[in-house]
């Protein structure tokens, strides 16, 4: 990841020192954020391609405990993954609540299955700093953001998914 030196412009906008930043692609304007374990994640909004409640997924065999099965989105068939596993929380029970963020990524459209998502919101330029490389979730995150409220880690899909071998979408819409 390439990184430049910040302005004074954007260290107001991060609310602290000149600092690092990484640099996104210019696509990368809007997040989604979402809670997990306490902590406020986020996803480029290009990669999302819908927000719903979470529905009954089949379960599936499969090798990797953050596959909770396959959810039938109006007539596809896609992977349902729990986000606790996937980043090495304690899973928590879902409710009928708990909603689903379907991302398109590398490897087809997934419903990953978080606590509460917030809000679409702007990506303040100059604010996104790349994630500390003792981090453990660094090589999964494309950086890490300061707002008012807190810290948001925004996280790469394709690299999220990287290690879990996701099982065919199946159905009409399928690629």
């Amino acid at each position: 990841m390439v990184a430049r030196r910040s302005s004074k412009k954007d260290a107001a906008l991060s609310n602290g020192p000149a600092q690092t930043t990484a640099v996104l692609p210019a696509a990368v304007e809007k997040i989604v954020t979402f809670h997990l374990g306490g902590q406020v994640y986020a996803l480029p909004i290009g990669c999302v391609q819908e927000i719903q409640q979470i529905v009954e997924f089949a379960k599936v065999p499969d090798d990797s405990p953050a596959i909770l099965g396959m959810v039938n989105l109006r007539g596809l068939v896609i992977p349902a993954l729990d986000m606790h596993t996937l980043l090495g929380m304690t899973v928590i029970e879902h409710t009928i609540d708990t909603p689903m963020i379907i991302c398109r990524s590398s490897q087809g459209l997934v419903a990953l299955i978080v606590e509460e998502v917030d809000d679409v919101v702007d990506l303040p330029e100059g604010c996104l700093q790349a994630a500390p490389s003792i981090h453990s979730l660094a090589s999964r995150m494309l950086g890490v953001c300061r707002f008012d409220t807190g810290m948001v880690f925004l996280l790469d899909v394709d690299a999220l998914l990287e290690p879990v071998e996701l099982p065919e979408a199946e159905g009409e819409d399928a690629p």
